[in-house]
């Protein structure tokens, strides 16, 4: 048997643990490829150059010593461990393992359960077997080398009776053959600049992530990053008992800027990890009428005979002799792919802790309108057919208390009745909670910051690193304490308004704008407008009361509004003495039909095409939303403010004050603005330089939905960089980058709005904020989205800035007792450049906002490009105190706002896309919820959004007809 030749052995070194100055071996040629996509291993953070070819490296900006200096000093906890020590010496030889089953089948491979068995431990006990570490799928690592192994593992060793057959699946063959050897040396030399991120530098952290693992994974449960204490008890949700929460532990390894303070460039980033279990230990005949109800409040409170009716089928409409399956039915097929185990009086004990899965619910039309239970199901026992009651009778003596309940499909594990299967422990709940288990949730999860930090303590000890064995062969050591860093509090802004007037947020995080007149009133006077309200949720007092209050607080905050509202009269009065067989009700919760009447009412008043309608729905999530959203913006071209019924009986002041935000936003103004962050003559960007500065995300169907990627890109749209623009578009299916088309219509529908708030100049500098990519996209951010700016412009293109921001990540800061913000979060402004950050990459983290409950989480900016090369101080105080002037807020954003634009644009152009409204919700939690709902039923959707990718996507339907697309495409209609 060939194998491949170990490559040569790692440099000598001055001492274990220290590698010695100079280039390392190179065993290797260079990579053709990015390295990243040659690991399997999604674990791993990887820095942005891992992801590119060797010729690409360079394009990312460096840090070079760019470090903020007009903020406050201060230090700060982060939650990483540093590591002391690793002996950059060992040996470490990976191996590829193969395992096949004998004889073969098209069964899953448990390949996990062969490499825990006896069998290996006994085959590789010449080889320091205690040393060996797994992936669970198709490597392994050890100090030992070992040239070619194979070897056999029977699973039912020890439970098979004398003569009886081999179960298929229960005997594997493994073949172990050596691949490389790991240099763990060339860690050092990455983070010493000495060498490009390669292939090696993969294998070896790819080692070190499965190294920190081994040890803990044999004690906990392992799911990706996270770890969980199987003996810990779960926190049940008050859903009756269907679904609880673990707190875990997240853990990874990751590059860390701290070598400069006596660091190795390498530490350990923990976190708690809040995660839903469906409770186990119970009979899934006790879970069904408990997950019934949590989906849906018409199965509350089920008796097990009313739970057997409802899951009983239900002849088809219009077919005497076929049956389906009930609304009830249909959800347990959410269960799929539960485990569980069987138990019952007589069971073998050598079987009790066999896992079943549960493929399906029975069922078939045969079986009439009590369906698949275990009356009716039948097969061949002892040369007769038996029913699985009697089955169960005969051989065990074993009662059913509930027979008439469907039976489970577990595939080669036969017929299950309901109440013999127990749902097995920590299993994930993959689907979206329902509202009352959310706020649940969050009560368990949100917690400050000094509880948090004593949780991730607490959980990290379960990792028991001082004592783990693996770490300890391979000489890693880990500092017992949270890494402390520098940090800089960067000053707050003065929020300013019209005529003079100011607040002063400190550090409080919010302010209030009673009495103050907003930056820029809206430039069209508010004339056409009304409101109505959904399916007759207020009526016309409260609906006229609501109105003079607006208007009164409008006026207050300088807005201009030249006319009263039409108050368009609940459905019912404006249908008072139709023929009572009119369903006038349909009509009073039809979104179409409610903005057509309210829209035709205020044309025929006043005379002109509606500007602004107010549109009153029962409460939050509302189903007419979108339908009221797509009439309004696409079918006639006008502006819609949504309202919940609450808020207009309660009619309060500072209720009116968020409104009139964003109504003065939308028609034209802007709320207020803070001072440049650099020298400048009267407009936010010095007059020298002007500047676009522009936001993009892309957004995506649901896991398993066949919806379009929404591509959504703002620009500013004045000289203050208040005022944002906004064009959104479809981008495919799955597609992250925008396309080239899409970046040639939507930036010069774009450019062109500039143009306008900007007369006579054109842009020296364009700053380009992108969210939603990870460090493997971010050279593909540069190529095709800032190429087709590039080719956009020409020879005369302006230089660029591209920063990507993202909040995906574990990184919390604590700050010193006394030191943070009331709830002992780190006060708005700060600012962390070491430790967290990328060795030499220039990225840093900052935290804008007051955290209103739980632990703030900071924005991550990574400069990808700085052709301008911008002053550090000068940018980092123009994204913090930009977070000031979101133009619907009187609290900062956590995210720049022309970021936090493209996300409400993005989400609001769901509602534009060309489909039937009755499909139901396109976004958002609800969209989501039902999406799930369906698949999980069975429901065919169609070809998901990943069978698409590559495919156009029809486009969204444009803004209002075409004499009032340049209205609404120069409004802010997202907000």
């Amino acid at each position: 048997m060939s194998t491949t030749p170990p490559r040569s052995s790692s440099p000598a070194r001055s001492a274990p643990g220290s590698p010695k100055a100079g280039p390392p071996t190179s065993p290797r040629r260079p990579a053709v490829v990015p390295p990243a996509q040659k690991s399997g291993n999604t674990r791993m953070e990887l820095p942005p150059d891992a992801y590119v070819s060797d010729t690409q490296k360079s394009r990312f900006a460096l840090r070079g010593g760019k470090y903020n200096t007009e903020g406050k000093p201060a230090q700060i906890a982060v939650n990483q461990y540093r590591l002391k020590s690793l002996n950059y010496d060992g040996k470490i030889h990976q191996y590829d393992i193969n395992v096949t089953s004998k004889p073969e089948t098209n069964k899953r491979l448990p390949v996990k359960k062969v490499l825990e068995h006896r069998a290996t431990k006994e085959a590789l006990k010449p080889y320091n077997s205690k040393m060996w570490i797994f992936d669970g799928k198709a490597l392994a690592w050890a100090p030992t080398y070992v040239k070619y192994l194979k070897y056999t593992v029977d699973l039912d060793e020890g439970k098979r009776a004398a003569g009886e057959k081999v179960r298929p699946g229960s005997v594997f063959e493994v073949v172990i053959k050596p691949t490389t050897e790991i240099n763990l040396a060339i860690i050092a030399a990455y983070l010493e600049s000495r060498v490009q991120f390669n292939n090696v530098v993969v294998e070896a952290m790819s080692f070190l992530d499965h190294l920190l693992r081994q040890g803990a994974s044999e004690r906990l449960l392992s799911i990706k990053r996270n770890f969980y204490d199987t003996k810990a008890k779960g926190h049940h949700l008050a859903d009756g008992g269907v679904v609880e929460v673990h707190k875990g532990l997240y853990a990874s390894i990751r590059f860390s800027q701290d070598m400069s303070s006596g660091g190795i460039g390498l530490s350990l980033n923990v976190d708690v990890a809040n995660t839903a279990f469906w409770v186990g230990e119970q009979r899934l005949s006790d879970l069904l009428p408990k997950f019934l109800a949590n989906c849906d409040s018409q199965w509350r409170g089920l008796t097990p005979a009313r739970l057997v009716d409802v899951l009983r089928p239900k002849k088809r409409p219009g077919a005497n002799d076929n049956w389906h399956s009930s609304d009830a039915f249909k959800h347990l097929r959410k269960l799929r792919r539960l485990k569980f185990t069987v138990k019952h009086r007589g069971r073998p004990d050598a079987t009790a802790d066999m896992l079943y899965n549960f493929r399906d619910v029975m069922f078939e039309e045969k079986y009439g309108s009590e369906g698949a239970n275990s009356r009716n199901v039948k097969f061949d026992y002892n040369g007769k057919q038996t029913s699985v009651l009697d089955y169960y009778v005969q051989k065990y003596g074993q009662h059913l208390r509930a027979p008439g309940l469907p039976l489970i499909d577990a595939g080669t594990g036969g017929a299950i009745p309901m109440e013999f299967a127990y749902v097995a422990p920590m299993q994930r709940y993959p689907f979206k909670l329902n509202s009352d288990q959310t706020a649940n949730m969050i009560k368990i999860a949100v917690t400050r910051p000094n509880e948090r930090r004593k949780a991730i303590e607490d959980k990290t000890r379960m990792l028991r690193l001082d004592e783990d064995p693996y770490l300890k062969h391979y000489g890693i050591t880990f500092e017992e304490k949270f890494s402390t860093t520098k940090a800089k509090v960067i000053p707050p802004p003065i929020v300013k308004f019209r005529a003079g007037g100011t607040a002063k947020p400190q550090f409080s995080g919010r302010w209030r704008i009673d009495n103050l007149k907003f930056w820029t009133p809206n430039k069209i006077p508010l004339q056409s407008w009304g409101i109505v309200a959904m399916g007759d949720c207020c009526d016309k007092e409260t609906l006229v009361s609501f109105t003079q209050t607006f208007k009164m607080t409008f006026k207050r905050h300088g807005g201009l509004v030249d006319s009263d509202p039409v108050i368009v009269p609940p459905w019912s009065l404006q249908n008072k003495g139709r023929p009572r067989n009119e369903d006038i009700t349909v009509g009073g919760t039809n979104g179409a039909t409610v903005v057509l009447r309210a829209h035709e009412m205020i044309m025929k008043e006043k005379k002109l095409h509606t500007q602004l309608l107010f549109i009153v729905v029962p409460s939050k999530g509302s189903p007419f939303y979108e339908r009221v959203k797509k009439n309004a913006d696409c079918r006639f071209g006008f502006l819609s403010q949504v309202v919940q019924r609450g808020h207009v009986q309660q009619n309060q002041a500072q209720y009116h004050s968020n409104v009139c935000m964003k109504v003065n936003a939308k028609l034209g103004g802007a709320t207020a603005r803070t001072d440049p962050p650099w020298p400048s003559t009267g407009t936010y960007f010095p007059s020298n330089r002007p500047t676009m500065v522009i936001g993009v995300d892309v957004s995506h169907a649901a896991p398993g939905g066949n919806t379009a990627s929404i591509a959504a890109m703002t620009m500013n749209a004045d000289a203050n960089c208040i005022r944002f623009n906004a064009a959104v578009q479809t981008n495919g299916y799955r597609t992250e980058m925008i396309t080239d088309k899409n970046m040639a219509r939507m930036f010069h529908k774009l450019v062109m709005d500039w143009r306008a708030g900007h007369p006579g100049l054109f842009p020296a500098h364009l700053i380009y904020f992108r969210d939603g990519v990870g460090e493997g996209q971010f050279a593909q951010v540069i190529d095709q989205e800032i190429g087709a700016i590039r080719k956009y412009f020409g020879a005369k293109c302006p230089k660029i800035t591209v920063i990507v921001a993202t909040k995906r990540h574990h990184i919390r800061f604590f700050p010193p007792q006394g030191a943070g913000d009331r709830n002992s979060n780190p006060l708005p402004g700060t600012l962390v450049e070491h430790e967290v950050t990328h060795p030499f990459m220039f990225d840093f983290f900052l935290n804008s906002h007051v955290a209103i409950q739980g632990t703030a989480r900071p924005v991550h900016y990574y400069v990808l490009l700085d052709e301008f090369n911008v002053p550090i101080n000068g940018l980092q105080r123009m994204i913090y105190h930009q977070c000031y002037s979101y133009i619907r807020s009187t609290t900062p954003v956590s995210l720049h706002p022309a970021v936090y634009y493209a996300h409400l644009a993005g989400s609001r152009a769901r509602c534009h896309e060309n489909a039937p409204s009755g499909d139901g919700p396109r976004h958002g939690g609800a969209g989501v919820e039902m999406l799930s709902d369906r698949i999980a039923k069975g429901f065919h959707i169609g070809p998901k959004a990943e069978d698409l990718k590559g495919e156009e996507a029809p486009d969204l339907l444009p803004l209002g007809p075409r004499d009032r697309l340049e209205f609404m495409e120069r409004t802010m209609w997202f907000i």
